[in-house]
């Protein structure tokens, strides 16, 4: 968990974290860990078994039962997570099941169940994207941001996610999906979304994709994490 070469960026839906986080990865050479999608593969396994997230005791035994495998290579474009060795496909970001995915993730015992499963590949060093990453996962990180955007902002970016991807989403659903996930986030009691007091904030509605990259950058430069000739 003290890796030195370790790298959190955290943050509200929308806000730009797995953007800036698989450009962290391929600049610095490092596995990239995308948190959110451990919670994201137990709701997929809770659809498939027919929970529907009131009994949390269920919950916790489903987290602790199913298989997650994903994908860490940052330079690849094969994102597909294996729920119980069966790819979670298009449920895996499907709007319906929100509310669902932010009881899954508000559960005590599925963060407890999951926390080995997103620190496991970094034994070596990583980069970690989510909402804990810098405060719960990884507070031992060298670095550490938090990336932050209005909440309309979000709500467009995170519309022409799903869309590019095929997914039919409308704006009332993805309103309700960001809002939704915004407030279970931070008032959860369990690893709630807050900022940690040592990481960097960036407003990402106040810049360019590049510009953020270069700044995010410009700052594990300072922190010697970089390798000769990276970037």
């Amino acid at each position: 968990m003290s890796a030195p070469r370790i790298v959190t960026v955290d943050g509200p839906a929308g806000s730009g974290k797995s953007t800036l986080g698989r450009a962290l990865a391929k600049d610095l050479g490092l596995p990239l860990i995308d948190t959110g999608l451990f919670y994201r593969a137990v709701t997929v396994a809770a659809v498939r078994a027919g929970l529907d997230g009131t009994d949390p005791s269920a919950l916790g035994r489903l987290a602790r039962s199913t298989s997650v495998t994903v994908a860490t290579d940052p330079g690849s474009d094969d994102d597909t997570v294996l729920v119980d060795g069966i790819a979670a496909g298009s449920l895996l970001r499907d709007p319906s099941h929100a509310a669902l995915l932010a009881t899954i993730a508000s559960e005590p015992e599925v963060r407890a169940a999951v926390l080995e499963l997103q620190r496991a590949p970094a034994a070596h060093g990583a980069v970690a994207v989510g909402r804990d990453c810098g405060t719960v996962v990884f507070p031992s990180a060298a670095v550490k941001f938090y990336l932050d955007a209005p909440q309309p902002v979000r709500e467009q970016r995170r519309l022409a996610q799903l869309r590019a991807e095929g997914a039919n989403a409308d704006e009332g659903t993805i309103s309700a999906e960001v809002g939704g996930r915004d407030r279970t986030d931070r008032l959860r009691a369990a690893s709630p979304l807050r900022r940690a007091d040592d990481a960097h904030v960036i407003d990402t509605s106040a810049m360019g994709v590049d510009e953020m990259i270069d700044q995010a950058v410009a700052v594990c430069d300072r922190a010697g994490l970089r390798t000769a000739g990276a970037r």
